[in-house]
């Protein structure tokens, strides 16, 4: 007679494989799901939105200054000092456009940082800290922008009064001022690329 077997499991097993069992269960939900759901305050994302397009007019602007030094730089090499400081000039009024925006701008980051705290995950709110850095260095290199704006003009002053002035420092001077055109726009790609990541858009 043939005898039957059978593999009866002790309780010390189940209950070691069940805990596996469980353990598995779960890395495969970490694995599928999100660690956690992403809560953002309203205040943020409205400051987020409004600094975006803030930006964007910052960058703009101060690429239209950019053609016009080109001009300005001609006029300099002509001895058109004249006409130099008159173009150099109607750029630093509508500069004052580029200062408000500046202003509107360093609030609505405000705005994002006192939000911050109540962003979660924590990964998620160390990407909005990083883009609100970008753009706040974005201002820090707005304000040399607009020094060396009025140095250029003092130069050109000088010129038109036959003051000793060199067109070297001119030339250095627009080459500081389109380095710094250039800095601010890779700031502002910077921070969209940042904020592209938080909403998941990004890599």
């Amino acid at each position: 007679m043939v005898r039957k077997l059978s593999f009866k499991i002790p309780k010390k097993f189940q209950a070691v494989l069940i805990f596996l069992a469980i353990v598995l269960a779960a890395y495969f939900l970490i694995r599928i799901l999100p660690s956690s759901a992403q809560k953002v305050p309203a205040e943020f994302l409205e400051a987020k939105y409004n600094a975006s397009s803030i930006a964007q007019g910052i960058v703009t602007l101060s690429k239209d200054l950019t053609k016009n030094l080109e001009e300005i730089n001609r006029l300099d090499s002509e001895k058109k000092y004249s006409d130099a400081i008159n173009l150099l000039t109607q750029e630093i009024d509508r500069n004052k456009e580029t200062k408000n925006k500046a202003i509107n701008l360093s609030e609505e980051l405000s705005r994002m940082a006192l939000a911050v705290p109540n962003i979660s995950p924590a990964s998620d709110s160390q990407v909005a800290l990083q883009a609100i850095s970008s753009e706040t260095a974005l201002i820090s290199h707005l304000i040399v922008y607009n020094d060396y704006l009025n140095q250029l003009l003092e130069e050109l002053r000088l010129k038109l009064l036959g003051k000793n002035t060199s067109s070297s420092k001119i030339q250095d001077l627009i080459l500081k001022i389109n380095q710094e055109v250039k800095t601010i726009n890779e700031l502002n790609i910077k921070f969209n690329s940042l904020m592209d990541k938080f909403d998941g858009k990004g890599l």
